[in-house]
């Protein structure tokens, strides 16, 4: 985002801009909070899996080795939505604004410059959360999908399992 330039602009305007950015990035969060508590049900049902799938293989039922497979490639891509590396929030530290640059405006103007400097800083805050989101998201239906296949998988080798036990 190129800079604001507050001459441009009426405080009002920059007020409504604020306004609108602030929703936005509240939704944004959330939409990553949320992300994060389906990531973390999914962990629990995938490590549910893992766990009687190790527990089948230690008694010698070799075909579970699918869903114990299956379940660590699903953990693999998930692993990143239980922590996000890089979550930005909302606002601003008192040393950011309390800055040197600020002290060359005065009334109005600096009240602009503040609102403009905040609308930037909330912009590139949710171009990195929507970023991370956007991967969050692209995780999550990754390890939905591997699951679905190693399901498959195992419910064809299980019938195979019985197909060959059948008399001819």
């Amino acid at each position: 985002m190129k800079p604001i330039d507050i001459n441009k602009h009426t405080k009002f305007s920059l007020e409504l801009i604020f306004s609108e950015a602030d929703k936005m990035a509240n939704q944004i969060l959330k939409s990553i909070s949320e992300n994060r508590n389906k990531s973390f049900v999914l962990f629990a049902l995938i490590s549910s899996l893992f766990s009687f799938s190790f527990i089948k293989l230690t008694e010698h039922q070799y075909i579970y080795s699918v869903l114990l497979i299956g379940s660590l490639v699903s953990c693999v891509f998930i692993r990143k939505n239980l922590f996000p590396r890089k979550v930005s929030f909302n606002g601003s530290l008192p040393e950011n604004m309390i800055h040197s640059y600020f002290d060359e405006f005065e009334n109005e103007n600096l009240d602009k410059e503040y609102l403009a400097t905040h609308i930037q800083s909330y912009n590139l805050a949710m171009s990195n959360n929507r970023n991370e989101m956007l991967k969050m998201v692209s995780r999550f239906k990754k390890s939905v999908i591997s699951m679905l296949i190693t399901f498959f998988l195992f419910g064809v080798a299980f019938l195979f399992q019985f197909i060959e036990c059948l008399p001819t």
